[in-house]
């Protein structure tokens, strides 16, 4: 009788997020589908909305403006238990492959589904103003994504995450420099027109980041 009342109370949350999924599916689908057919400039909240069957108090549940739901923009939350399995996942890893595929991991929502992922790549080789809400993405999180950074170079170097003071300054020069690689590298891959998959941009951004430090030294 136990196990059959934890499944039960289980089932209701994956039923609502599903409906969700749905839902946000509806929206950035209307979305990149209208900007494809009419052009940015002429794309309406209201449109997407009606598009998608949606009331505009919805949309605002999933999205901050139309130039989210067209990129797949999620606000996303950057978790210590996020944090911590990350850091397993790419134990022996480089400072560098860590930092990007844990930046990556953040935009993966944008860029897995694959009709999509072809969608968005037109509308951001069109419209390549678009990719600064990547980059405001980014500053929203700032802070959270910094304190991730950090736990990742503590986890690289075996110190302990606040045993410098300058651990904090450390790990925003390498969001920095990865985070500028990464909005890089999905410009570059827009502009291409190709279907390279997304290992392949992510590769090229650590590319970037490394070549970067090597013409410094």
């Amino acid at each position: 009788m136990m196990c059959k009342y934890i499944i039960m109370q289980t089932s209701e949350p994956g039923l609502r997020e599903r409906k969700r999924s749905e839902t946000r599916a509806k929206l950035e689908t209307a979305a990149t589908e209208l900007v494809l057919r009419d052009g940015l400039e002429h794309v309406t909240l209201e449109a997407i909305c009606d598009a998608a069957d949606v009331s505009i108090r919805t949309f605002f549940n999933y999205f901050d403006a139309k130039e989210d739901a067209i990129l797949g923009i999620r606000d996303f939350e950057i978790t210590d238990e996020i944090v911590a399995d990350h850091v397993v996942a790419y134990e022996g890893a480089d400072i560098v492959h860590s930092v990007v595929a844990l930046l990556f991991r953040v935009l993966n929502p944008s860029i897995t589904d694959s009709q999509l992922f072809r969608s968005r790549m037109e509308i951001v080789r069109r419209y390549p103003q678009l990719l600064g809400r990547m980059a405001a993405q980014f500053a929203r999180k700032g802070e959270e994504l910094i304190g991730a950074v950090r736990t990742v170079l503590a986890a690289s170097t075996g110190a302990e995450e606040d045993a410098k003071a300058e651990s904090s300054i450390s790990a925003e020069m390498v969001l920095a420099l990865c985070s500028g690689a990464a909005r890089l590298a999905v410009k570059e891959w827009a502009a291409t027109g190709n279907h390279t998959p997304i290992e392949a941009v992510e590769q090229r951004a650590i590319t970037l980041v490394r070549s970067t430090i090597e013409r410094l030294k």
